[in-house]
Formats: structure tokens, sequence, C-alpha cells
């Protein structure tokens, strides 16, 4: 019995790799948050992963740590269509709210199915930031620019 459980986790194992396998063009990417104008923060970022599945397209998962108490912020993604380094103006994308608990601790999600992706950005790179704006449309956490390849 011991041996029929052991071959059978070393094959669990084994599957693994190909059940978990993601984006071929794009690997996840976990991209810090960082205070901008003297607001409260720990630790925050957004981890971007892309399932690469054909029900998801992307899934976005946003941290804060230690930030405000009990606030609410709305977090914004800036697209730079086809500059990688971000430069010029942005489309702005409203993604999530965030609420933070007592303690400034908070996190939120979302989900991009391959509809929610237009043809025109499809099989490029673009430039990417992340904004944690607040209540009264104040940017309190950022991220540096990313680059994102969409397949």
């Amino acid at each position: 019995m011991r041996k029929l459980l052991l071959m059978t986790a070393v094959g669990c194992v084994l599957l693994l790799p190909d059940l978990a396998a993601g984006d071929a063009v794009y690997h996840s990417q976990h991209i810090g948050l960082h205070p901008v104008g003297g607001a409260l923060l720990h630790s925050g970022f957004v981890e971007n992963i892309h399932p690469n599945g054909p029900q998801v397209y992307a899934h976005e998962v946003y941290v804060l740590n230690g930030a405000n108490g009990n606030a609410t912020y709305q977090v914004v993604l800036l697209l730079y269509p086809f500059s990688t380094s971000c430069a010029g103006g942005p489309v702005v994308i409203p993604t999530a709210q965030l609420s933070t608990n007592g303690s400034g601790n908070g996190k939120a999600q979302v989900f991009f199915r391959p509809s929610d992706i237009g043809a025109a950005l499809r099989n490029a790179t673009h430039g990417i930031r992340w904004q944690v704006v607040t209540a009264g449309g104040a940017v309190a956490y950022e991220t540096d620019c990313s680059s994102v390849t969409l397949d």
C-alpha cells in the first residue's frame, strides 16, 4: 500500500508541469507597488498572471499591507499600446476596488477574458503600469513601467 501511494505521488508530481503551464509568451510577474506622496505602506504588489486558457486571459491580484486603515481605493491599469517604455498617453482601465481593514491590509483581484482584449492589441508588446487611487482621486501607490506581451 505504501509503495502504491509513493508511486501515485511521484506520478502526480511528474504531471504538474503540464497542468500548471502558464502563458508561453508572457510569464507571470510579481510587481511591487510604491507609495506616492508620503502614503503609508509597509508592502504592496500586483501579481499579473497569464494562465493562457480559453476562459481566463489574465488574472491580476492586488495586495496592500500597512496602508491606510479602513480605506477604499480604485485600482487602475495604465496601458501604453506598443510602447514598452510607457511613453505617451495611456489607455486608463479601472480594474478593481480594493478595501483595507483596520490594519491597512487589503486584497482585490480581476479576471480578463479573451473577449476583453481587442484584436489590435494581440501579438504585440505593450507598456503597463498600475496605480492605486484614493476616493478623492489622488494616486497613493503605483508600480514602475513593465512590459507585457499579449498573444
